[in-house]
């Protein structure tokens, strides 16, 4: 039996530093982002957010990896991982978490599968609690 290599995931966004992003943003497999985003950022893909990325919204996406800053709460469908860079203020719902040492975090973290409603109406909830906290 031969094991077959899983293709490269294919990078399909890259948002650099300088650039800001106002309003929600969707994307597909994985996005690299460096700059700045105001809203909510959604996908099944992949999102890395780099040590100057900024996002003030919140994240559900598939898998994420964050280097920089996030103010807002956070799902995570598959797991999240948080770089010794990071820096965030929000709720984490997640199945699987890594926190890098250095990474600094304020909020609560949920790692039980729990039903998409269930999630979301938390982070509703919780949203504004962040925004009141700004």
């Amino acid at each position: 039996m031969r094991l077959r290599k899983k293709p490269p995931v294919e990078v399909r966004g890259f948002l650099d530093e300088g650039t800001e992003v106002i309003g929600d943003l969707r994307f597909s497999d994985v996005l690299h982002l460096h700059g700045h985003i105001k809203g909510r950022v959604i996908s099944e893909g992949e999102l890395i957010v780099g040590e100057k990325g900024i996002i003030e919204g919140d994240v559900e996406v598939g898998i994420l990896t964050l280097g920089g800053m996030l103010i807002g709460n956070i799902i995570a469908k598959k797991k999240a991982h948080f770089l010794s860079t990071a820096r965030i203020r929000g709720d984490v719902a997640t199945p699987i978490l890594r926190v890098d040492e250095g990474a600094v975090w304020e909020g609560s973290i949920t790692t039980a599968p729990q039903t998409q409603e269930r999630t979301s109406d938390r982070m509703a909830h919780a949203a504004g609690e962040v925004e009141a906290f700004r």
